[in-house]
């Protein structure tokens, strides 16, 4: 009885880890380390063009994918795919993307399955946007954002802009790729425009 007591547990422990080391290899799948010349924006920016499409690669198990349009437009923005990044040394950045916007744009390339995921709604208000050009440099911006599916302008008073967005994901995830961005920067927000971002440019 004993020796089948130890044999469960030892079984359950061992599935324990399997599920531990499954799970710390996922998440691995989506970071990755690179060398910088320093820390400044326009590293990361380039160290994050260089390694999304190895990430991408990684995931789907096939480099076939990075010669798709969406994935090509994704890696020239991949800033915004970014969930973290941190630095290991003073020359070495770890970039950590974010695996759901990275599933989002995989999903809209119909390179994997469209998952049944429950869309969120919020809105987005930006300020500071001065001209129509800018108008239309936000619009693009947005549009670029892996974790947001649609978006809508809901109104525009003078130089705020406000939008309706669906998310595929939370409203952490879509301030953490605007905030690995310099486009838009976020701003004291009130009870009626609680996610409220001034335009950079």
């Amino acid at each position: 009885m004993a020796r089948k007591i130890f044999l469960v547990f030892s079984f359950w422990v061992l599935n324990l880890i399997s599920l531990s080391v499954f799970a710390q290899q996922a998440a691995d799948a989506y970071r990755v380390e690179a060398t910088v010349s320093n820390q400044s924006e326009a590293e990361r920016v380039a160290a994050a063009q260089a390694t999304l499409g190895n990430v991408i690669a990684r995931v789907l198990g096939d480099t076939a994918a990075l010669q798709h349009p969406l994935v090509q437009q994704a890696i020239k923005d991949a800033p915004n795919y970014l969930a973290k990044f941190s630095y290991s040394a003073e020359t070495t950045i770890v970039l950590n993307y974010s695996p759901k916007a990275i599933q989002t744009l995989l999903q809209q390339a119909q390179l994997i399955a469209n998952t049944a995921t429950t869309a969120q709604s919020v809105t987005l208000t930006v300020v500071d946007v001065k001209d129509f050009a800018a108008f239309k440099q936000v619009q693009a911006y947005l549009k670029t954002v892996g974790v947001i599916r649609n978006l809508t302008l809901v109104s525009v008073d003078k130089d705020v802009l406000q939008f309706n967005l669906l998310l595929d994901g939370d409203e952490l995830l879509l301030k953490t790729s605007l905030g690995a961005s310099n486009k838009l920067q976020m701003v004291a927000g009130d009870a009626q425009s609680p996610l409220s971002f001034r335009w950079q440019n």
